[in-house]
């Protein structure tokens, strides 16, 4: 892990403005992340496409910030039409911050939404080898079947409630304040140093 420190972690929803962040993130995996993600190689206009596709789909993407730094994403996309009852799940998180909690509060986060939008199972396809990805699956219960070289996870998630609707809420409105509060620092980090020559000059006379 980083020297940054699990304590500088933020977490919240990606936005159409997030576009250049999650392709810069997806761009950032070494091989075998990509490998594990994709179930396959991946080249950099591939990676492209799919950022671009993922803010124009019906999905829901948690992001896992270090700074501005996108660290980690969980993936969340419905299964068929509108009214869909089922969906499925992927993940990707850079090398250094692997088996640290990233995936189990990205994981967290995405079950809540999937619960509150009336997803009653989840599904996750990874490859056989994955280890990692099949022990987090494990975590929340998951019912995992062995496919050739895939494994597939089922988690059935819970009905939604008036305190699961809230808490996404609250934890929505809680990042959109963290997030103008950082617009706010830097905007006056940037008149500061205007601010210090012009107090300078009064200072003088």
């Amino acid at each position: 892990m980083p020297s940054a420190g699990l304590s500088q972690l933020t977490y919240r929803k990606l936005h159409i403005t997030d576009h250049l962040a999650f392709e810069k993130h997806l761009l950032a995996l070494d091989p075998e992340c990509r490998r594990t993600r994709f179930g396959m190689a991946t080249t950099d206009a591939f990676l492209k496409q799919y950022a671009d596709r993922c803010f124009t789909l019906n999905a829901v993407l948690h992001g896992a910030f270090v700074g501005e730094e996108l660290i980690g994403v969980a993936e969340l996309r419905p299964i068929g039409e509108l009214f869909a009852e089922e969906a499925e799940a992927a993940f990707s998180v850079n090398q250094n911050w692997r088996n640290c909690g990233v995936g189990t509060e990205l994981f967290a986060r995405l079950l809540r939404s999937a619960r509150n939008r009336g997803y009653h199972k989840l599904y996750m396809t990874c490859l056989k080898y994955n280890a990692p990805m099949r022990h987090l699956a494990r975590k929340f219960s998951a019912e995992i079947v062995v496919e050739m070289d895939e494994s597939v996870a089922m988690v059935e998630t819970p009905h939604r409630t008036m305190i699961s609707l809230m808490r996404e809420v609250i934890d929505d409105a809680t990042a959109y304040a963290h997030q103008a509060w950082e617009w706010h620092r830097k905007a006056l980090s940037r008149r500061q140093p205007l601010g210090v020559d012009e107090n300078s000059r009064v200072a003088r006379h």
